[in-house]
């Protein structure tokens, strides 16, 4: 694995990871944890749009290589 797959793939969990916290703020009307959330969010898409690193859509599954 290439340092780029893993940073693409670090950064993908890192979007993961926000998007399950504000989640589960958003569920207990956490408003200091949502607005924690969006920012980690905001901050990680960013950098995934100036690093050219696709983020899947919340659900989808990972694509396969095709040759």
């Amino acid at each position: 694995m290439t340092v780029a797959q893993e940073f693409a793939e670090g950064l993908v969990a890192r979007i993961v990871q926000a998007r399950s916290r504000l989640a589960d703020a958003a569920a207990s009307a956490d408003l200091a944890g949502i607005a924690a959330a969006l920012d980690e969010l905001e901050d990680a898409y960013g950098l995934a749009r100036t690093s050219g690193v696709a983020v899947p859509r919340p659900g989808a599954q990972k694509e396969e290589t095709r040759s």
